[in-house]
This record gives structure tokens, C-alpha cells and sequence, in this order.
């Protein structure tokens, strides 16, 4: 009887050496920070990279559309009619020569990824032209070969230029909200790693 008495006894003062433990665990705050923000850490820098790189994409295509801007110039008062594709884009007075940060211009337009397409169509109601499409890292203008076409506009024609760049995505967002997939929204359809910039400046050219 006495053991029995002495085993429940026992019993008794652990399970209250037991409850006290519990209850300063509970109290304890000590690291509760950096628990909290381990929690949150993750999804608040994937916004942040997210926003940083919507950003870059908004304002490499702000640089785009000014570049190129400028450089039509060239076309509308007849400087560029001497002028080759690769001189229009990367010439001393080119698109490339107005663009001086966030992407490497005349890089891009060596590798493929910056696209200068000039038409001339017969009025503005046939200037209606589709956008390029991306395979990978191609850009497929909708011609026999996909390639961009090059024409030197004369006197008082219709002007259709075009610059299609590629911005790389360095970061990948696979994360559905809303209804909407960030990543694919992101990223142009037909390429995983890039994101398709498109410029258009439409005039008609001086009499020069």
C-alpha cells in the first residue's frame, strides 16, 4: 500500500514538474522574432525581387520607346537613307547611341534579342501590322524567314518602325494569385526565361 501511495506521489510531482515546464515554455518569448520572421521572410522577398524586376522590365521598355524614338528621326528627315540595319541600330547615331543603361544594347542586338523592323505601307489604314511572335530566345516577325524587314523610307511615305527587344527574367515566380500565374504573366508566351519588349513609332516621313 505504501508503494502504491509512494508511485502516485511520484507520479503526481512529475506531472507538475512536467506542467510548470510547459508553462514558462509558453511564457518564454525569447526568439519569437526571429521564428516570426523566418515565417515571413520568404514570400516578402519574393514580392520584393517581383517588383524590382516588373520595374526593370517597365523601364527598359521606357528607354526603348525614347531610343527609338530619336533615332526615327533619322527616317523622317531623310539622314538614314545611306543608312544599313546594323548602322540604324548600332551607329554612332543609332538607336543603341541614346540607350547608356539597364541593358547592353548593342550586345543584345549582336546575339538576336534587339530587333529593328521599318515598313512602309501604302496608308495608314494598311499599317496594321501583327506583333512578332518568341520561340526560346527567336524573335519570328511573320515573314517567309521570320526575320525583321529593313526598308529607307523616300519622300513623304508612311513610316512603321519597330524595336523588339528581349528582357531577360532573372527571377521566376511560379506563384498563382488572385487567378492570375505571376510567372507567366511575367514571362512573354513561347520563352521561360525572357519577357518581350515591343516599340512602335508610326509618322510620315518630311519632304526632304
Amino acid at each position: 500500500m505504501q508503494v502504491a501511495e509512494r508511485l502516485v506521489a511520484a507520479l503526481e510531482r512529475r506531472f507538475a514538474l512536467a506542467e510548470a515546464s510547459a508553462a514558462d515554455f509558453r511564457a518564454d518569448r525569447k526568439g519569437s522574432v526571429a521564428v516570426e520572421f523566418g515565417l515571413v521572410a520568404i514570400p516578402f522577398l519574393a514580392l520584393l525581387f517581383a517588383i524590382f524586376q516588373t520595374a526593370l522590365v517597365v523601364f527598359t521598355g521606357q528607354v526603348l520607346d525614347t531610343a527609338l524614338q530619336d533615332a526615327s528621326r533619322l527616317i523622317m528627315t531623310g539622314q538614314a537613307q545611306a543608312m544599313t540595319a546594323a548602322n540604324f541600330a548600332t551607329g554612332p547615331n543609332g538607336v543603341c547611341s541614346r540607350i547608356t543603361a539597364l541593358f547592353d544594347c548593342t550586345g543584345a542586338y549582336n546575339a538576336g534579342t534587339l530587333q529593328i523592323d521599318i515598313r512602309s505601307p501604302s496608308s495608314f489604314a494598311n499599317a496594321v501590322l501583327t506583333s512578332p511572335t518568341v520561340s526560346g530566345s527567336t524573335i519570328n516577325w511573320g515573314t517567309s524567314n521570320g526575320q525583321p524587314l529593313y526598308s529607307n523610307p523616300g519622300t513623304s511615305q508612311i513610316v512603321i518602325v519597330r524595336a523588339a527587344y528581349l528582357e531577360p527574367i532573372y527571377l521566376s515566380f511560379p506563384i498563382t494569385f488572385m487567378g492570375s500565374n505571376m510567372d507567366s504573366q511575367l514571362k512573354t508566351s513561347g520563352s521561360t526565361t525572357s519577357r518581350l519588349i515591343l516599340s512602335t513609332v508610326a509618322f510620315r516621313n518630311e519632304p526632304f
